[in-house]
């Protein structure tokens, strides 16, 4: 794989767990009630249960390389377009208040924290789609185990990084309060990437699939 489509997975994959949703509120929930290393272990819990879903996707994307080229083609294609469908969400998401949490249990545990976390992402089939849809765009039969193992891992210590990151700025009023009031921008900015980067990726495919029914 080339610098660009490892910068590629990587936006995409930022993106992706920067978008709110139940698992951003569940974190910051359990931070603000909790302390901040609920929070972090939290969000280690979370990250490994995207890495198992990135593997799952992985392997199973590789085999249908291996039996049917022509049907990852057309799962890359649906893959593009389910990712502009994600960008044209995340650009028309509504603002969050400030006070506007969920309240979920939260865990007398680290243990427990850990579990919330990888559960809430493990229970997630949307999850997995995802990641379908992003990793169908660059897998190739002839990558080795180390690379497909290293996009998992990417896709896993994104997911990690970005939630620790959300649980040091909930104990941070001015951070929190500049990503509550900036938010709108940063969803239209990442929701816009996102679909630039997914109509690129379209690009490829319509060629691949051009080039594979018309000069064959």
């Amino acid at each position: 794989m080339n610098i660009f489509e490892w910068l590629t997975i990587f936006s995409i994959c930022l993106i992706g767990a920067a978008t709110p949703g139940p698992s951003l509120i569940i974190i910051l929930y359990i931070t603000n009630t909790k302390g901040l290393l609920a929070g972090i272990i939290t969000s280690i819990g979370h990250g490994l249960g995207i890495f198992i879903y990135a593997i799952i996707s992985i392997l199973s994307i590789s085999y249908l390389i291996k039996i049917s080229p022509v049907t990852i083609q057309i799962i890359q294609l649906l893959g593009a377009l389910f990712l502009i469908f994600i960008g044209y969400k995340i650009i028309f998401l509504k603002n969050i208040e400030e006070n506007n949490f969920i309240k979920y249990k939260t865990s007398k545990s680290l243990i427990e924290s850990f579990l919330i976390g990888f559960t809430t992402s493990f229970i997630n089939p949307k999850v997995i789609i995802f990641f379908s849809a992003i990793f169908s765009q660059f897998l190739n039969q002839d990558y080795s185990v180390y690379t497909k193992s290293g996009m998992a891992l990417l896709a896993g210590g994104i997911d990690t990084i970005w939630y620790i990151l959300a649980s040091f700025s909930i104990t941070t009023p001015v951070i929190k309060h500049y990503i509550i009031v900036k938010q709108k921008i940063i969803f239209i900015i990442c929701g816009y990437i996102l679909v630039f980067l997914s109509f690129c990726l379209m690009y490829q495919t319509l060629k691949k699939l051009f080039l594979f029914f018309f000069l064959n």
